[in-house]
């Protein structure tokens, strides 16, 4: 074997392991886990649609009642396991009374089953996904939560180059679009990207977003070095953003 082909079986080893490595790793886990949650939404629904077709010919508003789940829970097994309130007791015992062929009940009941397994699929996708984060990444999920670090992670495609972001890139990720658009018409750029859906920014103006935005964006930051680090310290930036919040609010009563 010459020197050629022993340097080239080296280097696809050593390829083979740095994915296998890659892949392995928690934050390439949690991306395409959750890259797997976003796609399984528009599935759910879509089948759902099918769904409805056949069975609201028989119950035409009992979909309003209650959720897909509970829907599919009942049209698999014919039984409630939910509180029933007066509406949907109406619905069940007045029902127009068509009657399903038996093609028709077993197709129903294998478009409900495999919504049913869909469900169970993305819920415990769900659980494996906290716990990722609780075992890796705690400080990152308790201050951004778990849906936004999430995508803060898809964005940037690693962990390690989160941490080589500023707080002022952290701020703005997700909104590189509208950034760069902004940017070419001479308009206002984003005060923010993803963050913007955080539970603390629901409630504050449009003013006290772009301020919050800035000190969100920080403890962001700080939370991804300490978990780097392995220090805990999400229960004191937790505290400091919502001493700001309340700071807000108190100005806006004030004003």
């Amino acid at each position: 074997m010459n020197l050629q082909k022993i340097n080239e079986k080296a280097f696809i080893k050593h390829t083979k392991e740095n994915i296998k490595k890659q892949l392995e790793s928690p934050d390439q886990r949690i991306i395409y886990l959750s890259q797997i949650t976003n796609k399984l939404p528009q599935i759910i629904n879509e089948l759902y649609e099918q769904l409805r077709i056949i069975t609201d010919r028989k119950y035409p508003t009992l979909d309003s009642y209650i959720s897909i789940k509970e829907y599919c829970n009942f049209i698999f097994e014919k039984k409630i396991t939910f509180t029933q309130t007066k509406e949907i007791n109406e619905i069940l015992t007045n029902d127009i009374g068509i009657s399903f062929s038996e093609d028709e009940k077993r197709t129903t009941k294998e478009i409900a089953k495999n919504i049913l397994d869909l469900i169970n699929t993305k819920e415990n996708i769900l659980k494996d996904i906290e716990t990722l984060f609780e075992k890796n990444y705690k400080n990152f999920k308790e201050i951004a939560k778990t849906t936004i670090a999430c995508k803060m992670l898809e964005i940037a495609g690693s962990f390690e180059r989160l941490l080589s972001m500023p707080a002022s890139t952290i701020q703005l990720l997700g909104s590189e679009k509208s950034f760069f658009l902004a940017l070419r018409k001479n308009k206002k750029t984003p005060k923010y990207g993803v963050i913007y859906n955080h539970p603390l920014m629901i409630t504050l103006s449009k003013k006290n977003k772009a301020r919050f935005a800035r000190t969100l964006a920080s403890k962001i930051t700080l939370a991804i070095k300490a978990d780097i680090n392995n220090v805990y310290i999400a229960d004191s930036l937790q505290e400091k953003l919502n001493k700001k919040i309340k700071n807000y609010n108190r100005d806006n009563n004030e004003n």
